[in-house]
């Protein structure tokens, strides 16, 4: 299932390069050159993240409806992007609380690694547990219930430790799936390191 990805930002450069590193088939791309486009995108889609160029804050126009909209949701990841010497005024970066700040000129796959891992994040658990919680103390059955209360007993622990190896094989494969995707989408060693995206 790809991921809903918001890039808004004033550059169509910095867009169509957004648009060329995030994979097809992991990322649907949603552009926005405006303050307007962005909050109208925000209207229709819910972003798995969103990419923003400092250079948007700079219209005070929408600015406060998009603090309403980015304070509202549900702790989407904001990326920022800004220029050498552009500055973001300090109260913005309290709405926008941004995940990570990317100061051009800067690595693409940098940007990619990073909302990849910040929506993952969100999407599977770090570690699935290990035991299932224990249920609350049942009264103690009379004598009549007692071959029926043992049987419980055993199914109720044969069915313990199905979940428990499912949820093992579930994890194993959702390891091995995520460490095939990052291996892949890993530049090529022998790229010139000193080759910068503008």
């Amino acid at each position: 299932m790809a991921y809903n990805l918001i890039v808004a930002d004033s550059s169509p450069t910095t867009r169509r390069i957004c648009q060329s590193v995030f994979p097809e088939e992991s990322f649907r791309i949603h552009l926005a050159g405006s303050i307007e486009e962005l909050s109208q995108l925000l209207e229709t889609i819910n972003p798995e993240a969103i990419i923003i160029g400092s250079s948007l804050l700079e219209a005070s126009e929408g600015l406060s409806h998009l603090q309403t909209r980015l304070s509202s949701e549900n702790k989407v990841p904001v990326f920022l992007i800004t220029g050498t010497f552009e500055t973001v005024p300090r109260e913005y970066w309290q709405w926008l609380n941004p995940e990570k700040v990317f100061q051009k000129p800067f690595y693409s796959e940098n940007l990619l690694e990073a909302v990849r891992k910040a929506v993952e994040k969100q999407r599977i658990p770090d570690t699935l547990p290990e035991e299932l919680p224990e249920s609350p103390a049942a009264p103690t059955p009379a004598r009549e219930q007692l071959a029926s209360t043992a049987l419980l007993k055993e199914l109720r622990y044969f069915i313990q430790q199905e979940v428990l190896e499912a949820e093992r094989e579930l994890e194993k494969r959702l390891r091995a799936s995520l460490q095939a995707e990052r291996s892949s989408s890993q530049p090529d060693e022998n790229r010139n390191k000193t080759e910068k995206t503008p």
